[in-house]
């Protein structure tokens, strides 16, 4: 009875629905308008801008200017006057001046575009990053919200089987046929359910409120997975080379790496300021002037051309300083390569492991499952002829339900590992999450709970 009711709780909650998302869909979604990733797509942006502000200075610059300049000028008195000359004159001058530079060496200069070139390639890896990171974070909350559904539907299986051992034991007792302990304790679990019960729910609510933060949106339904998985360890299946091959394609390592490039570069950037400067300056100038105190008017055009070369002698310090600082800004850089290398090797073998013990773990538990619902059936059976009492009955029940929770996780952790250990190595694409969409083969469920508790009360009711 029990069984029979646990198992059609479970099969029942499961509702075809035509707007049913999987993971690849919520991925999607969350390439739109998950706040972190858009975020991080800013900043890739903004930081690539480094690069052609450190290349406008190897390229030449232009700058033109007008002027417009009124002139007044009264004579007050003069030792050489001019015959007929008026004692005031109002005239414009009017000048167009174009100026050219261009950096023939600076060793700052090719320094911080080398710089520019290596920060480049470090926020084209943190993007890669950030958007691998984004895969990983939607896996995880959608497989949290699966396990959390699963656990849902076992609660509610515990509850509703306790609620009709419970009748069933509470009929014995007022028959005299069970003992009072008996029925106080049956009326106790199923209190102490029905508390896991609300627990559990809000629990799964909160899982549903993960996807929104991703998204925006809380999908109606969602697809799980079929009966079938297939267990596959990692090949190759030698731990080191995962972890050599981590050290290579981890992007993260690679940032750190390209950061570290450019705080060398920066370092040779500050030195340059103890060296020449050459530049070539061209000037083009035109001044009009219409009037003088000789009531004449002129228009001058000069052009010239310089070679000027800049050796710095003393800035107060300042160089020397700004070259310490860049060298401890290096070996900052260095150990949080370091870190970093040390952080992606911890992690890849941790996903390594975590494969390989899922898939021990889930065959385990699925042995588990089908020992407990033997279990089950036999101590029913056993009950109903006097031979075993209520509380094991109720142990038995609680064993399932907790086995079947484990076993549903357990398929969920293994598939998580998996994109883990891609993670860790650098390697995660659109296709992992596509593998997995092809494993989602089971019937599609609701993340609402009121209509999960709708479909749970339907099943209830066909299964008696």
């Amino acid at each position: 009875m029990i069984k029979k009711l646990i198992s059609a709780l479970t099969l029942g909650a499961l509702t075809s629905t035509a707007n049913a998302e999987n993971l690849l869909d919520i991925y999607q979604q969350a390439l739109q308008y998950d706040p972190v990733y858009r975020a991080g797509i800013a900043q890739h942006d903004a930081d690539k801008e480094v690069y052609e502000q450190a290349r406008a200075f190897l390229l030449p610059t232009l700058d033109l200017e007008l002027s417009h300049t009124q002139n007044y000028i009264d004579i007050i008195s003069t030792d050489n006057p001019i015959q007929g000359a008026p004692d005031s004159y109002d005239y414009p001058t009017n000048e167009l001046n174009l100026s050219l530079t261009q950096s023939i060496y600076s060793y700052s200069n090719w320094a911080a575009f080398s710089q520019a070139e290596e920060d480049v390639k470090r926020v084209a890896a943190e993007l890669e990053d950030v958007r691998q990171e984004l895969m990983l974070r939607v896996a995880r909350a959608y497989f949290i919200v699966l396990k959390r559904r699963d656990t849902y539907l076992g609660i509610d299986a515990e509850v509703k089987s306790l609620e009709k051992l419970n009748e069933f034991v509470q009929t014995q007792g007022n028959s005299g046929l069970a003992r009072k302990t008996d029925v106080l304790d049956a009326e106790a679990r199923l209190l102490q359910a029905q508390a896991r019960k609300i627990e559990i729910g809000n629990s799964l609510r909160d899982a549903v409120q993960g996807l929104y933060e991703l998204t925006g949106n809380i999908p109606p339904s969602m697809a799980t997975l079929g009966e079938e998985l297939s267990l596959v360890k990692p090949d190759p299946f030698d731990i080191q080379k995962w972890i050599n091959n981590a050290q290579k394609n981890n992007p993260s390592i690679i940032a750190k790496q390209s950061a570290l490039d450019a705080a060398r570069e920066d370092i040779r950037s500050q030195k340059g300021g103890h060296y020449p400067e050459l530049d070539l300056v061209a000037n083009y100038n035109i001044t009009d002037i219409n009037g003088s105190i000789f009531e004449g008017e002129s228009e001058i055009e000069t052009a010239d051309v310089m070679i000027r070369l800049k050796i710095p002698i003393y800035a107060g310090g300042s160089v020397s300083s700004r070259v310490r600082e860049t060298e401890s800004l290096y070996n900052k850089s260095r150990n949080e390569l370091e870190q970093t290398w040390r952080q992606t090797s911890r992690e890849t073998r941790d996903a390594f492991t975590g494969v390989t013990s899922s898939i021990s773990k889930v065959e385990a538990l699925k042995k588990s499952v089908e020992a407990y619902e033997s279990a089950v059936d036999f101590k029913e059976q056993s009950f109903e002829s006097g031979v075993e009492s209520s509380v094991n009955v109720l142990d038995a029940v609680r064993d399932l339900f907790i086995a079947r929770t484990e076993y549903s996780a357990a398929r969920y952790d293994y598939l998580y590992n998996n994109l883990r250990l891609k993670r860790a190595v650098g390697t995660l694409t659109e296709f992992d999450l596509e593998q997995i969409n092809s494993a989602l083969q089971g019937k599609e469920v609701s993340t609402d709970l009121s209509v999960l508790d709708q479909d749970l009360e339907l099943s209830s009711v066909l299964a008696y």
